[in-house]
């Protein structure tokens, strides 16, 4: 499709439209895992200290997901190749922190799994999409 002044367009439809719900899934993410940590701090007996570092945990990963969502959104958008390469960086630890939080925590509840589960299929998948598009970027450049 030609996009403005006659070019070709080349972002990605499909890596936009995860990003913009991705977005929306990490509100509902961070509020439902912190009332999970309410219910397990409240329930569970909890070695000291791991639930202040969970909780902590979990807003690093409220802090950097939004970076990391508008770095691969400006990238596609502006079809420029840095951002999306900060974005499969930044994609790293987070895949890390969402398998923790599935596999390694104190108490892992089935809202954990379900949760990270979800969050590990939108990383990958915008991992991939990403790179492909970064990688269509590059080529176009060298044409």
């Amino acid at each position: 499709m030609a996009g403005p002044g006659g070019t070709q367009m080349l972002s990605s439809l499909p890596l936009q439209v995860l990003l913009y719900f991705h977005g929306w899934f990490d509100y509902v993410f961070v509020a439902l895992t912190l009332l999970g940590y309410i219910f397990k701090g409240e329930t569970l007996p909890y070695p000291s200290g791991i639930l202040g570092l969970e909780i902590f945990g979990i807003f690093m990963v409220a802090l950097i997901e939004p970076c990391r969502l508008l770095l691969a959104s400006r990238g596609n958008k502006t079809e420029t190749i840095s951002p999306l390469v900060w974005e499969l960086v930044l994609s790293l630890p987070l895949f890390g922190a969402h398998t923790y939080y599935l596999r390694f925590q104190a108490f892992v509840l089935r809202l954990d799994q379900v949760l990270n589960i979800m969050s590990i299929v939108f990383l990958v998948i915008e991992f991939l999409l990403a790179l492909v598009t970064a990688l269509v970027f590059l080529q176009s450049r060298r044409a």
